[in-house]
This record gives C-alpha cells, sequence and structure tokens, in this order.
C-alpha cells in the first residue's frame, strides 16, 4: 500500500487547479508592488542601508500577516466539510488511519499557502543587495513566517477536525490565532501591571507568534533581555503545532459519527436556539412582519445573534475607548495614531465580517439543494436576491452607519490638518463603496462557489486586495516616469489620495455592477446547475 495515500490524491488534484501556479505570481507580483511603492516613498538622498532596511521591513510584515491568516481559509474547513458531505466515514471504512487523512489535508491544503510565502522571499531578499539588512535578520524572517504557517494551518486543521459547522471552524481558529499572537501578551501585560509583577510577563510572551514576529529583528533582540527569548518562544510554538496536528488525528476519528443526542444536550441544544432566535412568541412576531417584507428575508435573517455579534463588537470597542479616555494615559487616546487605529480596525473588521457572511447563504442553500425548491415555487429569483440583500443590509447597515458617525467625529477632531481631512474623507467614501460591493460580489461568488470560504477568499482578493496592488503599482510608475521627466510637482498627498479613491471607486464600480447584473440574470441558471457540470464545462 502507498505510504500516506491521502497525499498523493490530494497533491494529484492540487496539481491540476490553475490557482496553483497563479498563486505564485499573484504573491510575487504583491512583493514587487510593495517594494516598488515603498521606494517611491522613500526620499531622495537616503543611504543604500536605509533603502534596504526602509524594503525590508514592510516586507516582512506582508509575509508574517500573510502566514497568521492563510491558514484560517486553507485548513478550517477541509474536515468539517467531509463530515458534512459523510465522506469522511467513508474513507475510514478502509484500512486508512487518521493521521493518513489529516496529513493528507493538511499536505493539499497548504500547498498554495506555502507558494505563496515562498514566492515573497525572493522578493524579501532583494533587500540584502542594497545593504542594511543583516543576513540574520532575513534568516529569523524566513523562520518565523514559516513557523507560523505551520501554526497557522495546524489551529486550522484543530477547528475543523473538532467542527462541523464551516463558520464555527474558521470562527475558532481565528479567536484561537489572535488569542495567541496578541491578545495573550495583551492581557499578561495588563496583568503584570495591576499585580506589579513584571518579572513573570516571558509566561504570556513565550507562546505567542506574535513575539516572535516583533523579536525577529536583531536590533530589537539587542535593546532589550526579553528578545533573549526569542528561540524558546519558536521552538515553544512550533511544539504547540505538533500537539495540535496530532490531536487532530486523534480526534478525527472519533467525531465523524452522527452521535445520539443526550438530554443535556438537547436543553444546550435548545438554549441557544432560543437565544439566537427568541421565544416562540417573538419567533412568531418577527415571522410575520419579515414575510409580509420578503420571504427569503425571514429565512436569511431571522437569527438576531448575527446581529447582535456586530454590536458586541462595536460595543467592546466603545468599552476600550472609555477604558483608555479614564486612564492616566487618557492623552494618548486624543492623538491622531489613535483615531487611525481605531479606524482602520472598525473599517477592517466590519469588511472581513461582511466578506464571510455575503456568499454563505447562498452557497450552502444551493449545495444542499434548498435554492432549487425555492425556485420551483412562485418566488421570484429577484426577490430571492432581495431578501439576501435585505438581511445583509440588516445586519451591517446601522453598525456601518456608526462607523461612518465615529469617523466624522475623528475628522471633526483633526479639522486642523489639512491633509488628514482629504484622507478621512477618502477613506469614509471609500468604506461605504467597498461595504455595499463586498454585498453583492459576495452574493454572487457564494452562489458559483461550493465553499463559502473560496468565494469569501475570491471576493477579498478582487475588493479588498487588487486596488492596493493597483494603487501601489500605478503610483510607481507614475512617480519613475515623473522623475525622469523632472516634473515631480503634482506628486502631493492629495494627487495619492485622489488616485487611491479613484481606483477604489473604479473596481467597485466594475465588480460590483457586474455582480449585481448576473445576479438579477443569471440566476436561476446558476442555481439549478449542478456543481460538477460546470466545473467540468470551465476546465
Amino acid at each position: 500500500m502507498t505510504f500516506l495515500p491521502i497525499v498523493h490524491r490530494e497533491l494529484t488534484e492540487a496539481s491540476r487547479r490553475r490557482g496553483t501556479y497563479w498563486i505564485r505570481v499573484g504573491a510575487a507580483a504583491v512583493g514587487l508592488a510593495i517594494g516598488g511603492f515603498v521606494m517611491l516613498l522613500t526620499r531622495r538622498g537616503a543611504q543604500p542601508s536605509q533603502i534596504g532596511m526602509y524594503l525590508f521591513v514592510p516586507l516582512a510584515i506582508t509575509s508574517f500577516l500573510y502566514t497568521m491568516v492563510i491558514g484560517v481559509f486553507r485548513t478550517a474547513d477541509c474536515l468539517s466539510e467531509e463530515k458534512r458531505e459523510g465522506t469522511l466515514g467513508l474513507l475510514f471504512l478502509t484500512d486508512l488511519k487518521g493521521y493518513d487523512i489529516v496529513v493528507g489535508k493538511l499536505t493539499a491544503t497548504s500547498l498554495n499557502a506555502f507558494y505563496g510565502v515562498l514566492a515573497l522571499f525572493p522578493v524579501m531578499a532583494i533587500p540584502l543587495l542594497a545593504g542594511g539588512v543583516a543576513i540574520g535578520d532575513f534568516k529569523w524572517v524566513v523562520t518565523v513566517s514559516l513557523n507560523n504557517l505551520f501554526f497557522s494551518l495546524a489551529v486550522g486543521m484543530f477547528c475543523s477536525a473538532i467542527s462541523r459547522d464551516e463558520r464555527r471552524a474558521m470562527v475558532l481558529a481565528f479567536i484561537i490565532i489572535l488569542f495567541f499572537a496578541g491578545g495573550l501578551p495583551l492581557f499578561g501585560a495588563m496583568l503584570c501591571e495591576w499585580l506589579h509583577a513584571w518579572e513573570y510577563y516571558l509566561v504570556f510572551l513565550i507562546p505567542s507568534p506574535g513575539f516572535d514576529c516583533v523579536a525577529a529583528f536583531e536590533e530589537l533582540r539587542k535593546q532589550d533581555k526579553v528578545f533573549q527569548y526569542f528561540v524558546t518562544s519558536v521552538i515553544f510554538v512550533h511544539a504547540m503545532s505538533w500537539c495540535l496536528l496530532v490531536s487532530s488525528c486523534l480526534i478525527v476519528p472519533r467525531t465523524w459519527q452522527d452521535k445520539a443526542a443526550t438530554p443535556r444536550a438537547l436543553r444546550r441544544r435548545m438554549f441557544w436556539h432560543r437565544l439566537g432566535h427568541g421565544s416562540s412568541e417573538w419567533r412568531a412576531t418577527v415571522r410575520r412582519r419579515l414575510l409580509a417584507i420578503n420571504p427569503f428575508l425571514w429565512l436569511a435573517g431571522r437569527d438576531r445573534m448575527k446581529r447582535f455579534g456586530v454590536w458586541v463588537f462595536l460595543g467592546l470597542g466603545v468599552l476600550i475607548w472609555c477604558a483608555g479616555l479614564l486612564s492616566n494615559n487618557r492623552n494618548d487616546w486624543t492623538d491622531s495614531i489613535a483615531y487611525v487605529w481605531t479606524a482602520l480596525i472598525a473599517h477592517t473588521v466590519l469588511k472581513l465580517w461582511l466578506v464571510t457572511e455575503a456568499p454563505r447563504r447562498f452557497s450552502a442553500d444551493r449545495q444542499s439543494g434548498a435554492l432549487e425548491l425555492l425556485l420551483a415555487t412562485p418566488l421570484p429569483a429577484k426577490e430571492i436576491v432581495r431578501g439576501q440583500w435585505l438581511a445583509l443590509e440588516r445586519q451591517f447597515a446601522a453598525p456601518m452607519f456608526v462607523v461612518l458617525l465615529v469617523d466624522f467625529v475623528f475628522l471633526m477632531a483633526l479639522r486642523r490638518e489639512s491633509s488628514s481631512i482629504y484622507l478621512w474623507m477618502a477613506g469614509m467614501v471609500v468604506f461605504a463603496a467597498d461595504m455595499v460591493t463586498l454585498a453583492w460580489v459576495g452574493m454572487w461568488r457564494g452562489l458559483n462557489s461550493r465553499r463559502a470560504n473560496r468565494a469569501a477568499a475570491g471576493t477579498m482578493a478582487r475588493i479588498l486586495i487588487l486596488p492596493w496592488v493597483l494603487f501601489t503599482v500605478i503610483s510607481a510608475l507614475i512617480a519613475v516616469f515623473a522623475r525622469a521627466g523632472s516634473s515631480t510637482g503634482f506628486l502631493d498627498e492629495k494627487f495619492f489620495i485622489v488616485l487611491w479613491v479613484v481606483i477604489g471607486l473604479g473596481i467597485d464600480l466594475l465588480f460590483g455592477l457586474t455582480a449585481r447584473s448576473r445576479l438579477l440574470s443569471e440566476f436561476r441558471t446558476v442555481a439549478t446547475t449542478r456543481f460538477e457540470t460546470r466545473e467540468r464545462g470551465s476546465g
């Protein structure tokens, strides 16, 4: 028998996908675009050593962010999908073991992720030629990136092993990564400050992959003795990754069966159902009200926990701000840096939340056949699309308005800085346009995708990543030609802000209007076509 046969099967399948080849080109292009944009911002007369570090640090940060997040999208649903489709049990009817399936799935899902980070490393090595970047920095950044990628993939695999629902697996994986990367050091700092016991702070830093990202640079390790435990932290994170993989191998053979629900489990399930949908009287009231508006709105928007979760996030942000303003360091919270980071975090989280929610309903309903049943009723396809749009509006419209209102407050606080006014106004416009576009493109991608996470990743690449790539490339080209012609007077902050808005709105109009038009005109055709047929036809 072939050793690890699932690995052979999954690698053979992955090698035939076009994305396997394009991911390397895309990752290298992103790295080159970031490098070109940094070179554009570098002032004239800078020393080669400074230029090398200016290039290296943004590329290293990009590599760290990529490796920490990509594992969630690649592995968080690989095992849970097999559970939902009932194919995982078929694999265990053979003589395959748990480690065969886990290692096979890990190998297949990590292939594109590894290609992406591998394509960044040659670009990251370019600053070595300019000088100013030690070979040790490059070595440790590469090591930490690969180690964090392994940790991210292992966390996703573990969450997929213990979950059946795709959304729960992804959310749990994000929470675990955020907890170890930033939450644990932050909690440790607050606890040590409160107890005046900073000598125990290392206990909270060593398990953190975020600490590894910061300590990978030699200059930081020289300045603080805390960073001397960097190697220990890298080894510890690597060991945690193996523990998660071993746990996945042991859990998978025991979680694929449908177990009989115990009375305690039924009570717990009923509690969560009432928490999400309310009492019977509440459900009847909501049903009458939503059905009067749109039948599909009731189907997609009846779970009140979805809306409640968004408001909880905004409420936590308000509590953090209140605690900061009441602390001794309240001046740090009235600074422009605090305003920018608050807006950036709020915009990013809401966009990512929407991009994961928009494709979910259509993808799941098409795969289960529910859309075909709905289309067999007198309900028009346009009403189904309208109902999903209203459900997303019901969940995100009011929070988006609140965030824009807070942005306006920050804008008024910084109104004396002319450049900040233009930047804040541009950010608010692009944020609102992106939210609308993400909803339409997410719905269209979800209708065409078997997996909602792939639809979310495709939507994110088109609406959130592509504009920045185009902006950096176009900005670098404009700067190069302008300097060659000795006409750089127009290259000020306002020019690049306008360029960013034009590119962002152009991408939103292109993909948003196209997705909306195709949803309204091709919904019935796509929803009633089997995935296998379309995949063969498109191949």
